[in-house]
């Protein structure tokens, strides 16, 4: 089990008159303690929801060297009481080009892996306006049953610090973006790095599901075809993007006895994440 320790946070809101507000999260430990072996030697900070969230990766940050990670980690404990969660991983390219190319392990209190999201999964988005480079994966989590947390870790991996992305040339991106031909020059390279700029929301479903929760199903079908008629249901649900109704469905056709409903709802979400 992931034990809670003390660490001093700085965190600070940054208030912008008409926008969400933006935290300001630290990964930096004692020097004492900045080292692990395991994620149950790190330094986890709770998170509230919603979290919209900035934290940096440096030479002060919390290191975790073990099978997977070998660098700088940010590892957050979120709640898990109100169903599923959406979060956002932002990534931003520096402006020496350089980039933390992130993975993201999700598990419960006890340790049991429930997500792994890996670096290849997050797609490159090219500057615009005012935002930069960056790469970004949008993701739902869908909590167990009586969870009351989940503990998020972020970290990159020894392949991952080997490789690099390519950047649009900032020149064809202006040319792009004014609706210009792009000019034939070569594109940048951003070299994959430990530390980084980066950014984390979270939400849960049902602050930005506007679509109230459907009433229990009038009409039930005969035995032999509740199963399907229930699966169905919840995968056209999710499709829509209704999970509250998803979760109601799910609730119901475990009263009825159909094992597999909760099973079909997971399947389900992780289909429409990899399909975003």
């Amino acid at each position: 089990m992931v034990k809670l320790k003390n660490v001093t946070l700085y965190l600070w809101a940054i208030f912008v008159a008409g926008c969400t507000s933006v935290s300001e999260v630290s990964t930096q430990v004692h020097p004492a303690n900045k080292k692990a072996t395991s994620p149950a030697e790190l330094n986890w900070q709770e998170l509230s929801l919603p979290a919209d969230i900035n934290f940096e990766f440096n030479e002060k940050s919390q290191v975790l060297l073990d099978n997977n990670s070998t660098g700088p980690v940010a590892s957050f404990v979120i709640p898990a009481d109100r169903g599923p969660v959406d979060m956002v991983l932002t990534s931003h390219v520096g402006k020496e080009l350089t980039l933390y190319e992130p993975n993201v392990l999700v598990t419960n209190s006890k340790g049991r892996v429930l997500y792994h999201i890996k670096s290849n999964e997050f797609k490159y988005i090219p500057a615009r306006l005012l935002d930069g480079d960056r790469v970004q994966k949008q993701f739902t989590i869908v909590p167990q049953i009586g969870a009351d947390q989940v503990n998020v870790l972020i970290y990159t991996t020894s392949d991952d610090l080997k490789g690099s992305t390519t950047v649009i040339n900032p020149a064809k991106a202006f040319a792009i973006g004014t609706g210009k031909q792009p000019p034939m020059i070569p594109d940048l390279t951003a070299v994959h790095s430990e530390y980084g700029q980066l950014n984390l929301t979270i939400t849960a479903v049902s602050q930005t599901n506007l679509n109230p929760i459907r009433p229990a199903i009038d009409y039930v079908p005969e035995i032999e075809a509740k199963s399907a008629y229930y699966l169905n249901s919840i995968e056209n649900s999710v499709e829509q993007g209704d999970i509250d109704h998803a979760m109601t469905l799910v609730s119901e056709a475990e009263k009825l006895g159909i094992p597999s409903a909760r099973a079909t709802f997971i399947n389900a979400v992780q289909s429409r994440n990899e399909h975003k």
